[in-house]
């Protein structure tokens, strides 16, 4: 496998699972040779599969290897075949992982992909050749993903189960020009990521920049929202009180008369 891009497993998934449960028995310290005769697997097969599972945080270290708290939960949930708690495990992998994530975006944004595609995309993604070992481990991704409860069969195509996480919200890009008077019209046009609002006053242009992040169902009234902004901002403001000019002024000093 090609050492650019991300490095896919080199096995399928239950060969996968087998590693893992491996380096999950052994707990720390673990080489080649210990996890070999623990799975029955060879030292090369499972070699080609470290720099996955260490990418994606389910082992770490160098040359001898130890199971991650996370990948230590996974394998556990693994070997009592406890599916619930195997899904849970492998989706805290796929938050973790930024390339496992984007993935399941394409698949979210294509309102599905057929399993075939989907491989296909994983291994362009991961900047992979196009050989039977990557083919082999973009098939394992999928059913990483499948396994996670993340991705769902439905009508010959693999569709997105979770809505676009909450915390990553869409940027609304907007720009508001706002004439020389700032009051007569508001011209709303999409650009850049913030909302710009430009007053000149007294000769003097002052530029305010504000980045906008919301959800979907925000953008109803954030129209509204960013004019009212616009209107605070450039209501003007209540001029200081000068002092009453009636106000009796202090009494001036006189001087005294000679005796």
């Amino acid at each position: 496998m090609a050492d650019a891009g991300f490095p896919l497993p080199s096995s399928s998934y239950k060969e996968l699972v087998k590693i893992i449960q491996g380096y999950g028995r052994i707990g720390s310290d673990a080489s080649l040779s210990d996890v070999a005769q623990l799975t029955a697997i060879g030292e090369t097969i499972i070699s080609g599969n470290n720099r996955f599972l260490v990418a994606v945080g389910i082992v770490q270290g160098g040359k001898r290897k130890s199971i991650t708290p996370l990948g230590a939960e996974l394998a556990i949930a693994l070997q009592h075949e406890l599916q619930d708690e195997v899904a849970a495990k492998w989706r805290a992998v796929v938050e973790a992982s930024d390339f496992l994530q984007k993935v399941v975006a394409a698949v979210r944004i294509r309102k599905g992909m057929d399993e075939s595609s989907l491989e296909s995309h994983v291994a362009y993604s991961a900047g992979q050749p196009k050989t039977p070992a990557v083919a082999t481990g973009a098939g394992s991704v999928v059913e990483i993903l499948k396994n996670a409860g993340i991705l769902r069969e439905e009508g010959g195509n693999l569709v997105a189960t979770t809505p676009a996480p909450a915390s990553i919200p869409e940027t609304v890009q907007k720009s508001l020009s706002i004439s020389a008077s700032m009051a007569d019209s508001v011209q709303v046009s999409t650009r850049g990521s913030e909302v710009r609002a430009t007053s000149r006053l007294g000769g003097v242009q002052l530029t305010i920049d504000v980045t906008v992040q919301c959800t979907p169902k925000d953008l109803d009234d954030l129209g509204h929202k960013l004019r009212k902004v616009i209107q605070d901002f450039n209501e003007p403001r209540e001029p200081q009180k000068k002092p009453d000019a009636k106000s009796p002024s202090p009494p001036a000093a006189t001087e005294g008369t000679e005796g």
